[in-house]
């Protein structure tokens, strides 16, 4: 009886899957969120092109699933979508890629904060933050200081704190006083906040 109950109440892989195709964005929204929690590696090759899905959060989502199922043969096949023309793709497969947390995509993403599009430099500047490789220091850095995009500067500063590098404080001190958005004085002190907690060196 209890069998019944629990395959009645979670819809079946099977129907996720088919509702990846569904033409209601909050139906694939909710599908891909579904697999994630339910850790379907399976469903990996259905969810990579979704990753072209023409919805902002859908494409979000995908990452996130990606980031969490995938693995090293799943960043090499989303290496080739980097160059995709559409860079709202491209922002997505580099969340993607730092959400996996593959050390030799390091270069890659580095490459990435130089993107004409600023929601591909976001991206890298927070995947940069995944990685956590101190070697992002001195190229995120410019970044929070001069990027025209504020979402640029605010990833920028949310990474520098996940990386924990004293070498970051007075950048980020400087972002708290004089930067002029609201969001990245906010996400620059947290930064500070996490690296005064978290990180035993001294100041650079």
């Amino acid at each position: 009886m209890s069998h019944a109950t629990d395959s009645s109440s979670s819809p079946s892989v099977e129907l996720l899957i088919e509702q990846l195709s569904d033409a209601s964005a909050q139906v694939r929204l909710h599908a891909v969120e579904a697999l994630r929690l339910q850790r379907e590696v399976s469903a990996l090759p259905k969810l990579l092109p979704l990753l072209q899905d023409p919805d902002w959060w859908v494409r979000v989502a995908v990452a996130d699933a990606i980031g969490e199922l995938g693995d090293e043969t799943t960043a090499q096949a989303l290496l080739p979508d980097l160059q995709h023309a559409d860079p709202l793709v491209r922002s997505s497969v580099t969340l993607a890629l730092g959400r996996l947390r593959h050390k030799p995509n390091f270069e890659t993403m580095l490459a990435m904060l130089g993107d004409d599009h600023h929601w591909v430099r976001y991206a890298a500047a927070v995947a940069l933050g995944e990685l956590e490789d101190v070697r992002a220091v001195d190229a995120l850095i410019p970044l929070l200081a001069g990027d025209v995009d504020y979402l640029v500067r605010a990833g920028a500063a949310r990474s520098l704190g996940r990386i924990r590098h004293p070498k970051a404080i007075r950048p980020l001190r400087r972002a708290v006083v004089k930067d002029d958005n609201e969001l990245v004085r906010a996400d620059a002190l947290e930064a500070l906040r996490l690296i005064w907690n978290g990180s035993p060196g001294e100041e650079a």
